[in-house]
């Protein structure tokens, strides 16, 4: 085998002219390919990371709402869960705030452990309406007050007593939070939910713990989890990364056609040697396998070396933040580049695998020469 390899490589470094060219292109291909596929799939898995993470750090792992006011206080049993980590009890209207003749639809949250006076107004909220803290603005209730003259919408005032500020679009540009007994008071018995918001330890326990709470409330209750509500995205990134990998597996697989091309050469250029090589005893499984190492030993090589472009990219990227996005709409400014060890392992193995296949029909066809045949022609 060591005879092989050493003839192997003595072959494909033995190179000039059109073959040198095919050889760079082969190697600068697979490399090349290699390492966009690594790249792509290390933004996609830095991606659903980071979307995650900024999923956990601006919602509750775990939500339980409540489906009627007649249920049984069972909070006491939820807090001997030593799973838990935080517990919130919250109760949800939709309202309107206005300032100065601007409105904007908003959903206030009511909260138990939110103490003091005035409300929490959303940081991009603000913005958009220009308020500052310690201003005053007017919250519209939708429920409304019997008048002569019919329903109206309750109109209250409040104080800014501090802004929101999560990096969700959908917390910060339409949330408002208020002392739950001020918002009862307010909006009365208008409100969309009223249940717990549970924040765990390990948010990854979330599907465990969530059974655990549905035990506690049985059928008084609909218990959802970060995962349960953010399942259908994390599903079509999954999918869309499956099939980009695909896609982009398409690239190496046309790169691998320029080692079958230079094989086939190599073939011509070695119809001697392979004519030598037989009639000092190599059988023709030696010859094949000769023409097989060559291309393995090429596909190694651009697989290494793409692996090492990757690695170098997905440092740069993440150094200097080069993947830039809209905030607004992706909860983050960049988006970093994790290339996962299993997406790594399959990609070059995939490399290795295809430049295996395509280094089949020369090495086959370098076998079935016959050396009477060559030795005629010489």
């Amino acid at each position: 085998m060591n005879l092989l390899i050493k003839l192997a490589l003595r072959y494909l470094l033995s190179v000039r002219g059109s073959t040198l060219v095919i050889s760079l292109i082969a190697f600068v291909g697979i490399s090349l390919s290699v390492s966009a596929v690594l790249l792509t799939m290390g933004a996609f898995s830095g991606f659903q990371k980071a979307l995650k993470e900024k999923i956990l750090s601006t919602t509750p792992h775990i939500i339980v709402s409540l489906l009627n006011d007649d249920f049984v206080v069972k909070e006491d049993e939820l807090r001997k869960l030593p799973e838990i980590k935080k517990i919130e009890y919250v109760i949800l209207y939709s309202g309107v705030i206005s300032k100065e003749g601007r409105v904007h639809a908003v959903s206030v949250k009511g909260l138990r452990n939110l103490k003091g006076e005035g409300i929490l107004v959303g940081e991009g909220l603000a913005d958009v309406l220009g308020i500052e803290k310690g201003q005053e603005v007017v919250l519209i209730s939708p429920l409304g007050v019997r008048t002569p003259l019919g329903f109206v919408p309750k109109v209250g005032q409040f104080k800014v007593a501090g802004f929101i500020k999560t990096g969700a679009m959908h917390q910060d540009y339409f949330t408002v939070a208020m002392p739950v007994e001020e918002a009862e008071k307010f909006f009365g018995d208008s409100w969309q939910m009223k249940g717990y918001e549970i924040y765990l330890k390990d948010p990854y326990q979330a599907q465990e713990v969530k059974k655990k709470v549905e035990n506690i409330f049985g059928f008084s209750a609909i218990v959802r989890s970060w995962i349960d509500l953010n399942q259908q995205l994390f599903n079509a990134l999954q999918l869309e990364k499956v099939a980009i990998f695909f896609v982009l597996l398409l690239m190496t697989t046309l790169s691998s056609f320029n080692i079958t091309s230079l094989l086939f050469l190599k073939v011509r250029d070695k119809v001697r040697d392979i004519a030598v090589l037989r009639t000092y005893g190599f059988k023709r499984k030696d010859i094949m396998l000769t023409f097989l190492l060559q291309g393995i030993i090429l596909g190694l090589g651009g697989a290494f070396f793409g692996i090492t472009l990757a690695l170098v990219g997905q440092f740069l990227i993440n150094q200097y933040k080069l993947i830039r996005v809209p905030a607004d709409v992706y909860l983050m400014d960049h988006i970093p580049c994790a290339i996962e060890p299993t997406d790594l392992a399959i990609t070059f193995f995939v490399a290795l695998f295809i430049s295996l296949m395509a280094s089949l029909a020369p090495s086959y066809r370098a076998s079935k020469l016959s050396v009477v045949e060559i030795l005629r022609k010489d």
